[in-house]
Order: structure tokens, then C-alpha cells, then sequence
């Protein structure tokens, strides 16, 4: 998915409506922007899980498997930020 935009007299960028909801962007989300190799990546600060958390919390898991999932996960949380 693509699409072309401007920049306005403030240095803003509007993202199309279609791609934050597909990433779950608000107007509070924090973005990551790098500028490397002559172009500017920017990726949100949190990972697209809204529909997996909730998901998984309906599960009623006990509270050893939760204990169980974090630590599983958070090793690898760094990576997706």
C-alpha cells in the first residue's frame, strides 16, 4: 500500500486513514523516525496486537501460564520496537 502526500508549512505529514488503521495509529501514538541512506523510515512505537491481547485475555488462563507467556515475550519485546 502506497500513497502520495505533501508536507505542509509546519514539516507535517498527514498517513492516510486506511494506513493508521492498519497499523492501530491514534493521535497520541509515538512514532520512530530514522533518517538513514538518503530516506526516513518511521515506524509506531507499539507492535499491532489490540485484537491478540484481547484475544488472549479472554483465554482465562491461570495465573503460572501468564507468568509463563511473559517471560517468553519479553525478551524478544525490544526487537519489535
Amino acid at each position: 500500500m502506497y500513497k502520495i502526500t505533501k508536507i505542509d508549512k509546519f514539516g507535517r505529514i498527514s498517513i492516510p486513514a486506511k494506513m493508521r488503521e492498519s497499523l492501530c495509529l491514534n493521535e497520541s501514538t509515538a512514532v520512530y523516525i530514522e533518517y538513514r541512506d538518503n530516506e526516513l523510515i518511521i515506524r509506531p512505537m507499539h507492535t499491532k496486537t489490540p485484537d491478540a491481547a484481547k484475544k488472549i485475555s479472554k483465554m482465562n488462563l491461570p495465573i503460572d501460564d501468564w507468568e509463563t507467556m511473559e517471560q517468553e515475550i519479553e525478551p524478544n519485546f525490544d526487537s519489535l520496537t
